[in-house]
């Protein structure tokens, strides 16, 4: 599954926001997680669990929209993780991004030179 890191909006509420595309489950999913004193972190939201669940990236972009600041290009970005997901490599199928308030921190995932 692709990983999106997203910069949150309000650190003191959620430390990460990830979304992604989950190719076995063919569906987007969106994570925000809250370090806690615990070993397990405190889930605020998890979606995109089930088969099919969330088929469309705009979808998730706004179950997250309140945590986390929200690229341009991550529509884009999602759409193409989907679109390969059937038959990129497995690098590509399992690409970690980073962004900032506005684009990529990392370089560009394979593929896309």
């Amino acid at each position: 599954m692709t990983r999106h890191y997203l910069t949150p909006t309000t650190p003191q509420i959620a430390d990460y926001v990830v979304v992604g595309y989950d190719r076995p489950l063919n569906t987007f999913f969106a994570q925000v997680m809250k370090e806690s004193t615990d070993d397990e972190p405190q889930c605020l939201l998890w979606k995109g669990c089930d088969d099919n669940d969330i088929l469309n990236p705009r979808e998730v972009i706004d179950l997250v929209r309140d945590y986390a600041h929200i690229p341009d290009a991550l529509v884009d970005a999602l759409t193409l993780d989907m679109l390969r997901a059937q038959y990129g490599s497995t690098e590509e199928n399992n690409a970690v991004t980073h962004w900032s308030r506005t684009g990529r921190i990392n370089p560009s995932p394979p593929g896309n030179a």
